[in-house]
Protein backbone atom coordinates (compact mmCIF):
# COMPACT_ATOMS: atom_id res chain seq x y z
CA UNK A 1 0.00 0.00 0.00
CA UNK A 2 1.07 3.01 -0.95
CA UNK A 3 0.31 6.65 0.99
CA UNK A 4 1.37 10.18 1.31
CA UNK A 5 1.07 12.15 4.42
CA UNK A 6 1.04 16.48 4.23
CA UNK A 7 1.45 18.57 6.58
CA UNK A 8 3.40 21.88 6.93
CA UNK A 9 4.99 21.37 10.43
CA UNK A 10 8.52 19.36 9.83
CA UNK A 11 8.74 17.67 13.42
CA UNK A 12 4.90 16.59 13.05
CA UNK A 13 5.29 15.23 9.95
CA UNK A 14 8.47 13.45 10.79
CA UNK A 15 6.62 11.55 13.75
CA UNK A 16 3.81 10.79 11.17
CA UNK A 17 5.77 9.04 8.83
CA UNK A 18 7.59 7.19 11.62
CA UNK A 19 4.60 5.95 12.82
CA UNK A 20 3.02 4.91 9.58
CA UNK A 21 6.77 3.33 8.38
CA UNK A 22 5.88 0.74 11.45
CA UNK A 23 3.11 -0.90 9.79
CA UNK A 24 4.22 -3.64 7.60
CA UNK A 25 1.19 -3.37 4.98
CA UNK A 26 2.32 0.20 4.07
CA UNK A 27 5.22 -0.71 1.87
CA UNK A 28 5.82 3.45 0.78
CA UNK A 29 4.59 6.30 2.71
CA UNK A 30 5.57 9.95 1.15
CA UNK A 31 5.34 12.92 3.12
CA UNK A 32 4.76 16.18 2.25
CA UNK A 33 5.29 20.04 3.60
CA UNK A 34 3.80 22.40 0.12
CA UNK A 35 0.26 21.15 -0.93
CA UNK A 36 1.24 21.55 -4.87
CA UNK A 37 4.52 19.00 -4.23
CA UNK A 38 1.76 16.56 -3.02
CA UNK A 39 -0.49 17.49 -5.87
CA UNK A 40 1.62 16.96 -8.31
CA UNK A 41 3.02 13.21 -6.89
CA UNK A 42 -0.60 12.10 -7.43
CA UNK A 43 -0.84 13.16 -11.23
CA UNK A 44 1.85 10.26 -11.84
CA UNK A 45 1.58 8.08 -8.73
CA UNK A 46 -1.07 5.65 -7.53
CA UNK A 47 -1.92 6.35 -3.98
CA UNK A 48 -4.58 4.87 -1.72
CA UNK A 49 -4.48 6.89 1.23
CA UNK A 50 -3.59 10.48 1.84
CA UNK A 51 -3.17 11.69 5.18
CA UNK A 52 -4.15 15.47 5.32
CA UNK A 53 -3.51 18.43 8.21
CA UNK A 54 -6.64 20.20 7.87
CA UNK A 55 -4.49 23.33 9.71
CA UNK A 56 -2.71 24.69 6.62
CA UNK A 57 -1.22 28.19 5.51
CA UNK A 58 -1.07 27.55 1.83
CA UNK A 59 -4.60 25.60 1.36
CA UNK A 60 -6.07 24.13 4.16
CA UNK A 61 -7.19 20.26 4.24
CA UNK A 62 -10.04 20.04 3.37
CA UNK A 63 -9.66 21.98 0.51
CA UNK A 64 -6.65 20.48 -0.51
CA UNK A 65 -9.04 17.10 -0.04
CA UNK A 66 -11.39 18.08 -2.72
CA UNK A 67 -8.34 18.58 -5.22
CA UNK A 68 -7.12 15.15 -4.39
CA UNK A 69 -10.73 13.74 -5.49
CA UNK A 70 -10.76 15.47 -8.80
CA UNK A 71 -6.87 14.33 -9.64
CA UNK A 72 -7.04 10.85 -8.13
CA UNK A 73 -10.78 9.76 -7.05
CA UNK A 74 -9.80 6.32 -5.92
CA UNK A 75 -7.77 7.90 -3.26
CA UNK A 76 -9.01 8.42 0.40
CA UNK A 77 -8.41 11.07 2.61
CA UNK A 78 -7.64 10.87 6.53
CA UNK A 79 -7.24 13.80 8.26
CA UNK A 80 -5.07 14.29 10.92
CA UNK A 81 -5.49 17.23 13.35
CA UNK A 82 -5.32 18.88 16.68
CA UNK A 83 -8.97 20.36 16.19
CA UNK A 84 -11.79 18.00 16.72
CA UNK A 85 -14.26 20.44 16.06
CA UNK A 86 -13.55 20.16 11.85
CA UNK A 87 -15.09 16.48 12.02
CA UNK A 88 -18.65 16.68 10.67
CA UNK A 89 -16.46 19.30 7.81
CA UNK A 90 -13.99 16.49 6.85
CA UNK A 91 -16.93 13.93 6.89
CA UNK A 92 -19.10 16.32 4.28
CA UNK A 93 -15.79 16.32 2.23
CA UNK A 94 -16.10 12.19 1.90
CA UNK A 95 -13.08 11.29 3.95
CA UNK A 96 -12.97 8.50 5.57
CA UNK A 97 -11.51 8.95 8.99
CA UNK A 98 -10.35 11.57 11.27
CA UNK A 99 -6.87 11.18 13.76
CA UNK A 100 -6.36 13.91 16.45
CA UNK A 101 -2.98 14.63 16.96
CA UNK A 102 -0.54 13.07 18.32
CA UNK A 103 -1.75 10.33 15.89
CA UNK A 104 -0.73 6.39 17.35
CA UNK A 105 -0.19 3.51 15.71
CA UNK A 106 -3.33 1.52 16.93
CA UNK A 107 -5.27 4.80 15.10
CA UNK A 108 -3.86 4.05 12.06
CA UNK A 109 -4.52 0.49 12.29
CA UNK A 110 -8.07 0.93 12.96
CA UNK A 111 -8.34 3.60 9.49
CA UNK A 112 -6.60 0.75 7.76
CA UNK A 113 -9.19 -1.78 8.65
CA UNK A 114 -11.90 0.60 7.93
CA UNK A 115 -10.33 1.44 4.25
CA UNK A 116 -9.78 -2.41 3.85
CA UNK A 117 -13.49 -2.65 4.54
CA UNK A 118 -14.89 0.56 2.41
CA UNK A 119 -12.47 -1.34 -0.50
CA UNK A 120 -14.42 -4.94 -0.14
CA UNK A 121 -17.86 -2.91 -0.64
CA UNK A 122 -16.62 -0.62 -3.55
CA UNK A 123 -15.43 -4.31 -5.25
CA UNK A 124 -18.40 -5.79 -4.85
CA UNK A 125 -20.50 -2.71 -6.33
CA UNK A 126 -17.35 -2.10 -9.21
CA UNK A 127 -17.81 -5.89 -9.95
CA UNK A 128 -21.82 -5.00 -11.42
CA UNK A 129 -19.76 -2.50 -14.25
CA UNK A 130 -18.90 -3.07 -17.28
CA UNK A 131 -15.32 -3.63 -17.62
CA UNK A 132 -14.95 0.16 -18.98
CA UNK A 133 -17.02 2.71 -17.29
CA UNK A 134 -16.85 6.18 -17.37
CA UNK A 135 -17.62 8.52 -14.25
CA UNK A 136 -18.91 11.76 -15.11
CA UNK A 137 -20.87 12.53 -11.94
CA UNK A 138 -18.99 14.65 -9.49
CA UNK A 139 -15.18 15.06 -11.08
CA UNK A 140 -14.94 12.87 -14.33
CA UNK A 141 -12.47 9.45 -14.68
CA UNK A 142 -12.63 6.79 -16.60
CA UNK A 143 -12.15 3.30 -15.46
CA UNK A 144 -10.97 -0.01 -16.24
CA UNK A 145 -11.87 -2.84 -13.92
CA UNK A 146 -13.03 -0.54 -11.45
CA UNK A 147 -9.15 1.09 -11.88
CA UNK A 148 -9.02 4.92 -12.87
CA UNK A 149 -7.00 5.44 -16.00
CA UNK A 150 -3.95 7.72 -16.27
CA UNK A 151 -3.33 9.95 -18.35
CA UNK A 152 -0.02 11.39 -19.30
CA UNK A 153 -1.32 14.68 -20.61
CA UNK A 154 -4.42 16.08 -18.52
CA UNK A 155 -5.79 17.31 -21.78
CA UNK A 156 -6.10 14.11 -23.28
CA UNK A 157 -8.72 13.10 -20.24
CA UNK A 158 -10.12 16.74 -21.19
CA UNK A 159 -10.49 15.41 -24.47
CA UNK A 160 -12.15 12.15 -23.68
CA UNK A 161 -14.74 13.87 -21.05
CA UNK A 162 -15.81 16.32 -23.64
CA UNK A 163 -16.75 13.35 -26.43
CA UNK A 164 -18.45 11.16 -23.95
CA UNK A 165 -20.28 14.70 -22.86
CA UNK A 166 -21.27 14.89 -26.12
CA UNK A 167 -23.05 11.22 -26.09
CA UNK A 168 -21.47 9.68 -29.41
CA UNK A 169 -22.03 13.11 -31.63
CA UNK A 170 -19.21 13.31 -33.91
CA UNK A 171 -16.76 16.17 -32.88
CA UNK A 172 -14.11 17.93 -35.62
CA UNK A 173 -10.49 18.84 -33.90
CA UNK A 174 -12.07 22.54 -34.37
CA UNK A 175 -15.62 21.98 -32.56
CA UNK A 176 -12.81 20.47 -29.71
CA UNK A 177 -10.49 22.59 -29.42
CA UNK A 178 -13.34 25.69 -29.47
CA UNK A 179 -14.39 24.32 -26.35
CA UNK A 180 -11.57 22.91 -24.46
CA UNK A 181 -9.19 25.25 -25.36
CA UNK A 182 -11.42 28.08 -26.30
CA UNK A 183 -9.51 28.74 -29.20
CA UNK A 184 -11.91 30.38 -31.98
CA UNK A 185 -8.68 30.81 -33.97
CA UNK A 186 -7.79 27.09 -34.63
CA UNK A 187 -4.54 28.26 -35.44
CA UNK A 188 -1.51 26.34 -36.39
CA UNK A 189 0.36 26.13 -32.61
CA UNK A 190 -3.12 24.85 -32.05
CA UNK A 191 -3.53 22.65 -34.75
CA UNK A 192 -0.06 20.90 -33.73
CA UNK A 193 -0.93 20.58 -30.03
CA UNK A 194 -4.38 18.50 -30.43
CA UNK A 195 -2.34 16.45 -32.56
CA UNK A 196 0.02 15.84 -29.97
CA UNK A 197 -3.01 15.70 -27.56
CA UNK A 198 -4.99 13.17 -29.69
CA UNK A 199 -2.17 11.01 -29.90
CA UNK A 200 -1.48 10.86 -26.06
CA UNK A 201 -5.09 9.56 -25.70
CA UNK A 202 -5.19 7.41 -28.32
CA UNK A 203 -2.04 5.71 -26.67
CA UNK A 204 -3.17 5.79 -22.95
CA UNK A 205 -6.30 4.04 -23.79
CA UNK A 206 -4.47 1.20 -25.84
CA UNK A 207 -2.34 1.09 -22.59
CA UNK A 208 -5.24 0.28 -20.44
CA UNK A 209 -6.91 -1.97 -22.81
CA UNK A 210 -9.83 0.16 -24.32
CA UNK A 211 -8.63 1.43 -27.49
CA UNK A 212 -12.16 1.59 -29.52
CA UNK A 213 -13.52 3.75 -27.07
CA UNK A 214 -13.10 6.46 -29.34
CA UNK A 215 -13.44 6.29 -32.92
CA UNK A 216 -11.82 7.95 -35.21
CA UNK A 217 -13.24 9.03 -39.05
CA UNK A 218 -11.28 11.62 -40.94
CA UNK A 219 -11.06 14.77 -39.06
CA UNK A 220 -13.86 13.90 -36.54
CA UNK A 221 -13.78 11.78 -33.51
CA UNK A 222 -16.56 10.16 -30.96
CA UNK A 223 -16.98 8.07 -28.15
CA UNK A 224 -18.45 4.68 -28.80
CA UNK A 225 -21.15 4.28 -26.43
CA UNK A 226 -21.57 0.45 -27.27
CA UNK A 227 -18.21 -0.17 -25.71
CA UNK A 228 -18.26 1.06 -22.33
CA UNK A 229 -20.91 2.09 -19.60
CA UNK A 230 -21.21 5.28 -17.74
CA UNK A 231 -23.15 7.25 -15.29
CA UNK A 232 -25.30 9.01 -16.94
CA UNK A 233 -26.22 7.05 -19.56
CA UNK A 234 -27.73 5.01 -16.57
CA UNK A 235 -29.21 7.63 -14.84
CA UNK A 236 -31.08 9.05 -18.13
CA UNK A 237 -32.28 5.17 -18.92
CA UNK A 238 -33.53 5.14 -15.25
CA UNK A 239 -31.67 2.44 -14.35
CA UNK A 240 -31.16 1.85 -10.78
CA UNK A 241 -27.82 2.97 -9.71
CA UNK A 242 -25.74 2.90 -6.06
CA UNK A 243 -25.92 5.93 -3.53
CA UNK A 244 -22.49 6.67 -4.84
CA UNK A 245 -23.17 6.43 -8.62
CA UNK A 246 -25.78 8.99 -8.39
CA UNK A 247 -26.71 12.59 -9.28
CA UNK A 248 -25.85 15.00 -6.20
CA UNK A 249 -25.20 18.12 -8.21
CA UNK A 250 -22.07 17.82 -9.86
CA UNK A 251 -21.29 16.37 -13.12
CA UNK A 252 -17.52 16.47 -14.23
CA UNK A 253 -16.64 19.15 -11.87
CA UNK A 254 -12.91 20.25 -13.07
CA UNK A 255 -14.47 20.93 -16.24
CA UNK A 256 -16.07 24.84 -16.59
CA UNK A 257 -17.40 23.87 -19.68
CA UNK A 258 -19.49 21.22 -18.50
CA UNK A 259 -22.05 23.29 -16.46
CA UNK A 260 -23.71 23.44 -19.55
CA UNK A 261 -24.55 20.15 -19.64
CA UNK A 262 -25.77 19.52 -16.32
CA UNK A 263 -29.56 20.77 -16.96
CA UNK A 264 -30.09 17.07 -18.66
CA UNK A 265 -29.91 15.98 -14.84
CA UNK A 266 -31.89 18.36 -12.93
Amino acid sequence: MKVICVDDEKYVLSDLLETISEIPEIQEATGFREVQEALEFLKTNSVQIAFLDIDMPEMTGLELCKKIHEISPVTAVVFTTGYPQFALEAFKNHAIGYLLKPVKKEAVLEELENYKKLQKTAFAEDSQKPKFYAKTFGSFDFFVDGVAVKFTRSKAKEFLAFLIDRQGSACSRKDIAAVVFEDSSYDRNTQSYMTKILADLKKSLEAAGAPDIVTHSGDTYAADFTKFGCDFIDYLNGKPMNESDQFHGEYMSQYSWAEESIYKFE
